[in-house]
């Protein structure tokens, strides 16, 4: 994370503008939303690279310079006394060059207040922003649904162009747009973009049509993802290639070449014959109802669903983790494995209501070490949950069929293992 004074940060903005001055034929993607922005940002980023030279970092911009410095592809230096002006020296020769080395800048802009989105319209004007949702999130602790949704569109308000995610924001935003060149993308029809989903197999994924202005025929094409809510950023990808002129060919290459990211929904091979979903990277209460549908509708002899808590909902975590409970069906789940306090106290007694089986647990380990006993062979297991106190990546190790497979899972660097280490250490006799 960069951290800089609000001078510096502004000095850094005014040189990410004379950047688009000196190169106006680079064109800027931006991709905003209470969720699936990383999902998004890196479908559109394999989509274009296809046929266009991208800039792109796959890590979270955590502070306004963190934004500009990605955008303009440097990276600050961890150490040093002149890391600043060796920032601003390679800045500057980016500015000067006079071919730059990229035709498309992917950019995630990730508000956690009111007011982020627009500080950025003095210094550029995006030619596309994608808008993946309006939910419950980081940005809702503090604020209402209105406000975020207002925050997030307001990106989409001063630029060239606006995509918006027609499943994942409700309608009564619509009202806040005030950009007239919009479309929407999804999984309903209803959207200008939108999946004609034919088939789907664990394995294999979903087959169909992504249909369009371009091709209202549709685009055959093989997505291999898992679920409704996952094939959008598929759609919205498609959606800013045909925007930006991209071959029809390098789209269908560019959508048949996406893979989960870790932690995102990942299919992983389990112990004895079992599946394991990995949708451990994080949890709300939007992506955590989408990943418990999804694993309704896939064909399996059983289903386990281990849900932890999700955090950041300060005010409503009671209503959402009950909610989320609810929507626990008893036909469709042999087990409800719930993580965490609040997961607990609000969202097993609700599941329990349903008339769900459920297992309570303190930690990830004793969550992973009862699926483990309990999945049966072609069963399949799902986890999602938060990360701060929860991580059920932990669950997922105890239950993979390879301790090789480690490697795809999230949060795995030594100094991530040790803070686990140190907060599953409270738990020993």
């Amino acid at each position: 994370m960069v951290t800089v004074s609000k001078k510096r940060e502004e000095k850094l903005a005014e040189l990410v503008r004379e950047f688009f001055a000196a190169h106006p034929e680079v064109r800027l993607v931006a991709v905003t939303g209470s969720a699936g922005k990383a999902s998004a940002k890196i479908a559109i980023g394999t989509v274009l690279s296809r046929q266009f030279d991208i800039q792109l970092r796959t890590d979270e911009p955590k502070t306004k310079a963190d934004v500009l410095l990605q955008m303009i592809g440097i990276r600050m230096p961890e150490k040093g006394l002149f890391k600043w002006w060796k920032v601003i020296r390679a800045v500057k020769k980016r500015i000067k060059a006079e071919n730059p080395d990229i035709q498309i800048i992917v950019q995630e802009f990730n508000p956690k207040e009111p007011g982020y989105n627009l500080w950025f319209k003095d210094y550029m004007m995006p030619d596309i922003t994608v808008v993946t949702s309006v939910t419950n999130g980081r940005m809702q602790v503090e604020h209402s649904l209105e406000e975020v949704a207002n925050e997030m569109i307001s990106l989409a308000n001063y630029s060239r162009m606006a995509m918006i995610n027609r499943d994942d924001i409700d309608g009564r935003f619509a009202s806040f747009l005030t950009n007239p060149n919009i479309t929407t993308y999804g999984s309903d029809p209803v959207a200008e973009y939108n999946f004609d989903d034919r088939n789907f197999s664990l394995t294999d994924g979903h087959h169909g049509f992504i249909v369009s202005p371009e091709n209202p025929d549709g685009l055959e094409v093989d997505v291999k993802l898992i679920g409704e809510h996952n094939v959008r950023p598929a759609v919205v990808a498609a959606a800013v290639g045909y925007a930006l002129g991209e071959s029809e060919e390098n789209i269908k290459k560019g959508v048949e070449s996406l893979r989960p990211l870790p932690g995102r929904m990942n299919l992983l091979k389990g112990a004895d014959n079992t599946w394991l979903i990995d949708d451990s990277y994080s949890s709300t209460p939007l992506t955590a109802l989408a990943a418990l549908q999804s694993l309704y509708r896939i064909e399996t002899p059983q289903r386990i669903a281990v849900l932890g808590n999700m955090n950041g909902l300060k005010g409503i975590f009671e209503q959402a983790h009950a909610e989320l409970g609810a929507n626990c069906n008893p036909d469709l789940l042999d087990w409800v494995v719930t993580v965490g306090d609040k997961a607990n106290q609000y969202l097993a007694p609700a599941a329990r209501q349903k008339g769900c089986q459920i297992k309570e647990c303190k930690n990830a380990i004793e969550a992973g070490s009862f699926v483990r006993d309990k999945l049966k062979s072609e069963g399949i297991a799902l986890f999602k949950g938060s990360s701060g106190g929860v991580w059920l990546e932990e669950s997922i190790k105890i239950n993979l069929h390879s301790t090789e497979d480690d490697k795809y899972l999230v949060r795995q660097t030594p100094e991530w293992i040790a803070r686990k280490n140190q907060f599953f250490s409270q738990f020993k006799d």
